[in-house]
């Protein structure tokens, strides 16, 4: 007999109780559960899609897991898209891949595979979780790719595999503020086709890109200003897309294009009615003699500022100090300085860590119509105790002899662009040359001429500035000093105002 006195209604009463409890509210827990369900099918149904796989005539879209930092793919649903035969021996624990005349052989936990009974080692091991069988990402080119005579092509970084003969085109962007608006630009491997939609209420517009399989160069631009607050990437449903989150204060979004739509121009405006920068061409350039700069306050209207490197790319080093970052500093400081004493619009060619083209960088100046091109970078010599400074103006045999455009052509091929403007650059070199020997007691500039790329289809006055020896650690101190950047920006001003005062109103 139990020693515990039982308290409160009989057994019976309490059941039927607990069962009126259930019978009355049981509309309301079905309808929470409905809910949840749908919100879960939702959450499940945005997150199906994280991975591609393009073949020549479809794609695959992919649930991929992560896995101690290690991307996977589910192998069944990719091997019955493509129509290959294949055993899961549960029993035996192994999954069987047959082709034509071979054979592929996993086993879980094991980052060894057979082809044809000969081991092919792969950098992760093949995994199998719930009964599904998970594979590395360099299983479809060490593996897959044998038994399907198929190739797989994948870049690190991104959320996508090309297979085949897949042509790819890819995608670069680049994003900066012109004061009442933020120019989105958009430069692909061939001609596509651009799409707007602007979804106020998400505070979004979405560009999609129309054209064959896009292979972005970066999946999210690292930019932010007062009109857009991100872009991103989206093909999660195999339809390439930007998504570009804007802000309350963009009342129009203009798009353009140019170089038989290789490049797109997306404008996100203030206020409706402003007129944006013509998006000129950047492979020719119109009949512009050295004297054109714009009519604006002391000759200059656009100035396009080039921060050399960027990315990979980090230029020189010097314990631990970068060419790449050193030269956006100085980029940024000099667009401050341009700003206060010439009222201009200063672009930057990038404005974070990314790498570009020298074709790249030059664009960003020709598609903005800038008036001068000033491309900074650090310089370096073996003798350390070299000045390592210079000036750089656009060799003038870089074509190799080509003649000039007989019967004064109004365009120029982009190889000869630097041409229209080469007096122009030599004199905007001699008077910053002179402004920094006056700034820089000590320092030397030399002009030198040579076949510097980033200058090659600059349709404008141009110049690239190198400074200081990076092989010299002192010289390099000094680069970082936040002091010295300031007095270096404002020489290189006030050397570009005042060539453009003695250059502006030259032509008729």
């Amino acid at each position: 007999m139990s020693h515990f006195k039982r308290t409160g209604p009989p057994l019976g009463q309490s059941s039927i109780r607990l069962h009126e409890v259930m019978k009355r509210f049981a509309p309301l827990f079905l309808l929470i559960l409905t809910a949840a369900a749908l919100l879960y099918t939702r959450q499940m149904s945005a997150a199906d899609t994280d991975f591609l796989i393009y073949f020549e005539n479809s794609t695959l879209a992919l649930k991929s897991q992560t896995v101690d930092r290690v991307i996977y793919l589910p192998l069944q649903e990719i091997v019955r898209h493509m129509g290959l035969a294949f055993t899961d021996a549960t029993g035996l624990m192994t999954f069987t891949i047959q082709g034509q005349n071979s054979r592929l052989v996993l086993t879980p936990g094991s980052g060894f595979i057979s082809f044809n009974d000969q081991p092919v080692l792969l950098q992760n091991p093949i995994r199998r979780d719930g009964g599904q069988w998970l594979v590395p990402l360099d299983f479809l080119s060490q593996g897959l790719s044998r038994v399907a005579a198929l190739e797989f092509r994948y870049r690190a970084g991104s959320r996508r595999v090309f297979a085949g003969k897949v042509t790819t085109t890819e995608l670069a962007m680049n994003a900066q503020s012109l004061g009442v608006l933020t120019r989105l630009t958009l430069r692909a491997g061939a001609a596509i086709e651009v799409d707007l939609q602007k979804e106020t209420a998400q505070h979004r517009a979405i560009v999609t890109l129309k054209g064959k399989a896009i292979d972005p160069a970066r999946e999210r631009l690292d930019y932010k200003d007062a009109l857009v607050q991100s872009v991103a990437f989206d093909d999660s449903d195999g339809s390439p897309r930007l998504v570009v989150a804007i802000a309350d204060d963009v009342r129009d979004i203009r798009v353009s294009s140019s170089e038989g739509n290789r490049v797109y121009f997306v404008d996100f405006i203030r206020e409706l009615g402003e007129a944006a920068p013509a998006a000129g061409p950047t492979a020719v350039a119109p009949a512009a003699r050295p004297a054109n700069i714009a009519n604006a306050a002391g000759g200059i209207r656009v100035i396009a500022i080039d921060a050399g490197h960027g990315g990979i790319e980090s230029g020189a080093t010097n314990s631990g100090t970068l060419e790449k970052d050193l030269t956006l500093a100085l980029a940024r400081r000099l667009r401050t300085a341009l700003q206060s004493r010439l009222s201009a619009t200063v672009v930057l060619t990038r404005e974070s860590d990314v790498a570009l083209t020298n074709e790249a960088r030059a664009a960003v100046a020709n598609n903005n119509q800038a008036n001068l091109f000033i491309s900074l970078h650090t310089g370096y010599s073996l003798e350390k105790t070299a000045s390592g400074s210079s000036i750089y103006v656009m060799k003038g045999d870089f074509t190799g002899g080509v003649g000039e455009p007989e019967g004064g052509r109004l365009f120029f091929p982009w190889y000869m662009a630097y041409r229209i403007s080469a007096p122009a650059s030599q004199a905007m070199a001699q008077q910053l040359q002179q402004n920094l020997k006056q700034a820089l007691p000590g320092w030397k500039f030399p002009i030198r001429h040579a076949p510097i790329g980033v200058l090659a289809s600059a349709t404008m006055p141009s110049v690239a500035i190198e400074i200081g020896n990076f092989n010299n650690d002192a010289s390099v101190k000094t680069l970082a000093d936040t002091e010295f950047q300031t007095k270096l920006a404002s020489a290189i001003a006030a050397g570009i105002e005042q060539f453009a005062v003695a250059h502006a109103g030259g032509r008729k």
